[in-house]
Formats: C-alpha cells, sequence, structure tokens
C-alpha cells in the first residue's frame, strides 16, 4: 500500500497545479487572453482523452516482464520532470508564438499525466480485490495525494510571495519543484510495487487459463490488435456502457467532474475578484482545504467501511449540495460563507478522490461476470476520459464566459457582471451537480453484500460449480 500510494504525491501535485494555477499563469504572467488560454487547455485535454484510451487498454494487454502496469509508470516519471520544467517558462515573443509553445507542451504535459494516471489506478484493482481492502487501498493512497494537493495547492502561491518583482522567476521555480517532486515520487512507487506486480502477474495467468476453458471464444475477443485498436477500445467502452451498475457511475463521475472542474479554474479568480483576497490570504483558503483534507480521510474510511462506499459519497453530496444553494442565495460574497462553502466541498473533493477508483474497481467483477472479461485498464480509462472531456469543456466555456462577462486581466476590480458570473461558476453551478451526482447513488446497487455474493459466485463459476444461491443479489447488479 505504501509503494503503491506513493506515486500519487507526483499526482495530486502536477494535476492540481495545473488545474488550479496553469489557465492564470497563462492569463496573468504570459499575457493570453483568457479564452485563449482556455482553448490551449481544451486542446491538450482532448489529446488526454485519446492517450488514455490508449494507454488503459495497451496496459490491460500488456505482457512485459516488469507487470502490465509498471512500464507506463516508469515512462511518465521520466517524461514529467522535463515537461514542469519547460512549460512554466514564461516566453516573449508574438502571440501566436505563444500559443504553439503552450499548447504543443500542454499536449505534451497531459500524455505523460495520462501515461502515468490510467494504468497506475487500473494498478490498484489488481493489487487490493476485496470490497474493504480496496476503501483501505484508497484511503492510504489519499494520504499521499494530501501531501501532493498541499504542494498543488498551496506551495505556488507561497512561491510567487518570494518573488514580488520577478513572476516569471517565481513560476519558473515552482515549475521546477513539481517537476522534482513528480520524478522521486513515480519512480519511487515503480521501485516499491515490483514484488507486487509479479505475483498478480502470476495469479492472472494461471486465471486466463481456467477462463479459456470456460469461454474458448474470449481469446479471440481480448485480442486489442484484430480490428484496430481504437476500434476495438470503442467496442469495449460500449459493452461496459450497457452494464447499469456503469452507467450510473459514469453520471456520479460526470456530476462530480463538472463541479470540481469548475472549482479549480475559478477558486482563484473568486477569491481574489469576488472577496478581494491577494495571494497571501488566498492560499490561508487552500491552507484551510489541506486542513479539511487531513481530518476527513480517515472519518471517511471509517464511514465507508460502516455504510458502503456509496452511501459515505451520497452522504457528502447531499451536504455539499445543501451548503452551496444556501451560500449561493445568503451570502455569495463573505469570506465566512466562503469558508463554509470550501470546507464543504473539500470533505466531498477528498472523499470522492479516497473513494471513486475503488467504488470504480468494483465494476470488473459485474464485467467479469457478465462478460468473461477483465478490463481495469479500459475501466479506468473510461472513467478518465468521461472526466477529462467533461474539464475540457467546463475550461473554455468558462474562458469564453469569463470574456463575455467583462473580465479584464489588467484591472484590479471587475465588474458586476463578472463577480456574478463569478460566483454562479464556482458556487450555484457546483451544488446543482451534486445533487444530481446524490440522485445516481441513490439507486446504485452494488454494497458489501451484493459484491461478496458476486465474489462468490465467480469463485464456484471459475471451478465449474452452481452459484444459483447467490443469483438473487446478482440479479441486482445486472
Amino acid at each position: 500500500m505504501i509503494g503503491y500510494g506513493v506515486g500519487y504525491v507526483g499526482q495530486g501535485s502536477t494535476y492540481n497545479f495545473m488545474g488550479s494555477y496553469f489557465v492564470i499563469f497563462l492569463t496573468n504572467s504570459v499575457g493570453i487572453g483568457s479564452a485563449m488560454a482556455g482553448t490551449i487547455t481544451s486542446i491538450a485535454l482532448l489529446a488526454e482523452v485519446l492517450t488514455g484510451m490508449i494507454v488503459g487498454n495497451l496496459s490491460d494487454h500488456c505482457k512485459s516482464p516488469m507487470g502490465k502496469r509498471r512500464p507506463f509508470i516508469l515512462t511518465a516519471a521520466f517524461i514529467m520532470p522535463v515537461i514542469m520544467c519547460l512549460i512554466m517558462r514564461t516566453i516573449g515573443g508574438t502571440v501566436e508564438i505563444k500559443f504553439v509553445y503552450y499548447l504543443f507542451l500542454s499536449i505534451f504535459f497531459r500524455l505523460s499525466f495520462a501515461t502515468f494516471e490510467i494504468p497506475n489506478n487500473a494498478f490498484g484493482a489488481e493489487i487490493a480485490s476485496g470490497y474493504d481492502e480496496r476503501t483501505r487501498l484508497r484511503t492510504a493512497s489519499r494520504v499521499f495525494s494530501i501531501l501532493g494537493n498541499t504542494l498543488g495547492y498551496v506551495m505556488p502561491l507561497w512561491v510567487l510571495e518570494l518573488f514580488p518583482d520577478d513572476e516569471a522567476a517565481g513560476w519558473q521555480t515552482i515549475g521546477l519543484i513539481i517537476a522534482v517532486v513528480a520524478f522521486v515520487s513515480w519512480f519511487g512507487s515503480f521501485l516499491l510495487t515490483k514484488k507486487k506486480a509479479v505475483e498478480i502477474m502470476e495469479k492472472e495467468r494461471n486465471s486466463e487459463e481456467r477462463e479459456r476453458l470456460l469461454n474458448p471464444q474470449d481469446e479471440i475477443q481480448n485480442n486489442s490488435v484484430k480490428g484496430g485498436l481504437l476500434r476495438n477500445i470503442l467496442s469495449n467502452y460500449l459493452e461496459l456502457c450497457r452494464l447499469k451498475t456503469m452507467r450510473l457511475l459514469i453520471v456520479y463521475k460526470a456530476a462530480f467532474g463538472c463541479a470540481f472542474a469548475l472549482f479549480n479554474v475559478a477558486t482563484i479568480y473568486y477569491l481574489r475578484y469576488s472577496l478581494g483576497l491577494d495571494n497571501r490570504y488566498s492560499s490561508y483558503m487552500y491552507v484551510l482545504t489541506i486542513f479539511v483534507f487531513i481530518v476527513t480521510t480517515p472519518i471517511a474510511n471509517k464511514m465507508a467501511i460502516a455504510m458502503g462506499k456509496a452511501g459515505q459519497q451520497m452522504a457528502c453530496m447531499a451536504a455539499g449540495a445543501m451548503v452551496g444553494f444556501f451560500v449561493f442565495f445568503a451570502a455569495p460574497q463573505s469570506l465566512a460563507g466562503a469558508a463554509c462553502y470550501v470546507v464543504a466541498f473539500s470533505v466531498m473533493q477528498t472523499s470522492f478522490w479516497q473513494l471513486s477508483s475503488s467504488i470504480f474497481y468494483d465494476i470488473a467483477e459485474v464485467d467479469e461476470f457478465v462478460n468473461f472479461k477483465r478490463r481495469e485498464g479500459d475501466i479506468m480509462s473510461l472513467v478518465s476520459v468521461l472526466g477529462t472531456l467533461i474539464t475540457a469543456v467546463i475550461v473554455q466555456l468558462f474562458g469564453i464566459f469569463l470574456d463575455m462577462a467583462g473580465f479584464e486581466a489588467e484591472a484590479a476590480v471587475q465588474s458586476a457582471g463578472v463577480i456574478h458570473f463569478l460566483n454562479g461558476a464556482y458556487i450555484l453551478t457546483p451544488s446543482i451537480c451534486f445533487a444530481v451526482g446524490f440522485v445516481s447513488l441513490a439507486v446504485f446497487p452494488v454494497n458489501k453484500k451484493t459484491f461478496n455474493s458476486l465474489i462468490s459466485a465467480l469463485a464456484l463459476r471459475r471451478e465449474g460449480k452452481s452459484y444459483e444461491i447467490y443469483m438473487e443479489d446478482i440479479r441486482k447488479l445486472l
């Protein structure tokens, strides 16, 4: 668990830093308009979609002696540091030159991130196979992720304060720090998971032989080369989406993805222009977020063990929606109201990253029961593709509507239209998304009882024995 979790220091720092600061770096330091900055980010995110689809599927079929997932983790560990050092340079030149430079590097950042994120996420479903074991694995990973989040959220504002007269040098320093953290984290995880990866490979070889005897046609279907790689990936996605459990989780993921994308891209703008906070005071809000992460993580683990992962997520989404609605209608430009909203969102955010992957892991067994296949890579890439597409759309729309509202990067005080837009984008829309996610989880059928019945049925089926005793629970999943 420690070896796997270490990788999330680099994951959390790179993802949250780029999600929270890259657009504002482009607008306020490089001098690119917010709509163009949104376009750069959105195009790069679309590149991540394609990369995620491919590496997820390739990692499912990888036969490397290093394991199915670790070669991808190693590749990303060497590429990401170079990208971070280059992308945070403030270059001169025409707008066109700047656009091409940052677009090119943004695309490679997303390629590198997806090369780590998807295979590594799928790796977790193989490391932990039990319902509660997966919760504990993701909780341990979340502890490391919080450290990464702290670096990604808080460190940049503190570093910028050290360079009051040379913002470009500040951003370059931040890029170097993130680069070092990503390499040490990901390469360390690669080294520490070797033994477990070998054990998983041996176990899967034995399992594949048994499944081939039960369903000999499956060998043809599992060959990702025949029929074309992308066609095979899309076919897998369609097959996965036919599962009721997957469709419900897609709504849940989409709801959170929309809320989180808005929260990330709008935080600095909201704090600076709606509340009038400078970098130092904005960093305090991020410190509050990290404090909530630390306090909430063990509580979320206990709640998930006691009431199930989906039940815990329902409770957090309901609370987040109610607090958000109250703050938006009662005190959208109040520091106390903003603090309450940030706390509620942070509770939902940390518990989502802590438990959502574990919830999606459980689809692997549903897929195996229905389709005689284990496709952790395709499952996690489908989830990531969805989240990335949503983020791309949200970032693009945010930039467009921010410009339409009358945003002026040079102005210290923005118009009432900009303030109203920021309040709605940052507070109201995410709250609506949480309400939608709550509804989808309310009818989600996977819980500890139904999952354990599914595991028992799969074990009996592999042995060629009857599993009718478990079909009442399994029908609820189907």
